[in-house]
């Protein structure tokens, strides 16, 4: 009968048996460990095996790191609503903003267009905002709490992918803010309407690029070791 494959991964008793056997005798886990892997068996089963094996000798399971994917769902959930929010209130800025401006300077074009023609628009502007510019600040609050009190985080590659897509989501933005711009300066329609509007879509999404690149550069703080000695 050929012997050319190892058991199969279930019989995980067996394995834990044979790294047990094998450390009697005095053998490294280090060797022990290569030659399970150079024989066949999954890097993931041995390390289950010597995790088994550890807490056997010791009578307690091993403790739970942080960064485990219960944390990281964690991580995800707070930075995905903190960005979705920032999203929420910036946009209702902005929309208050632009209601501002046609007021300040009414299209000629357009005939009967009142304040009361846009009180429902402006009510549910401020309503978002409101609601989303807190939540936003509570997150982000928490965010920056755990970053202080974990300096893993700051390497977290949830932080990283989240940030730098909300990043890339900004900067097509403003290229196309920026196309927009050149597309009405080219064809001789600028107004001062539209530049104001220009304006403020520039101020908004440029300050969220300028925060959010100088965020994610943050660097954890040094730990202090005290080592004086009483």
């Amino acid at each position: 009968m050929s012997t050319d494959l190892p058991p199969t991964p279930d019989r995980r008793s067996e394995l834990v048996e044979f790294i047990l056997l094998a450390r009697d005798r005095g053998t490294s886990d280090e060797f022990i460990s290569k030659l399970l892997r150079d024989y066949g068996w999954p890097s993931r089963e041995v390390e289950r095996a010597f995790f088994e094996v550890y807490e056997g000798l010791l009578g307690r399971p091993l403790p739970t790191p942080r960064g485990t994917s219960g944390e990281m769902a964690r991580d995800a959930f707070f930075y995905l609503l903190a960005f979705v929010t920032l999203g929420i209130w910036l946009q209702a800025l902005g929309e208050m903003a632009f209601i501002f401006i046609d007021h300040l300077i009414p299209d000629s074009l357009s005939n009967g267009y009142g304040f009361y023609d846009s009180s429902w628009q402006v009510a549910f502007a401020l309503a978002r905002l409101m609601v989303a510019y807190p939540v936003y600040l509570g997150l982000m609050r928490q965010i920056n709490r755990d970053l202080a009190h974990y300096r893993e985080k700051h390497f977290s590659g949830v932080r990283k992918w989240l940030t730098y897509l909300t990043l890339l989501v900004s900067a097509i933005i403003a290229i196309g803010a920026v196309i927009a711009f050149l597309t009405s300066f080219l064809r001789g329609e600028l107004t001062l309407r539209f530049l104001l509007k220009l304006l403020v879509v520039l101020v908004l999404d440029g300050g969220v690029l300028w925060y959010y690149f100088d965020w994610i550069r943050r660097k954890p703080a040094p730990k202090v070791l005290n080592l004086a000695h009483e």
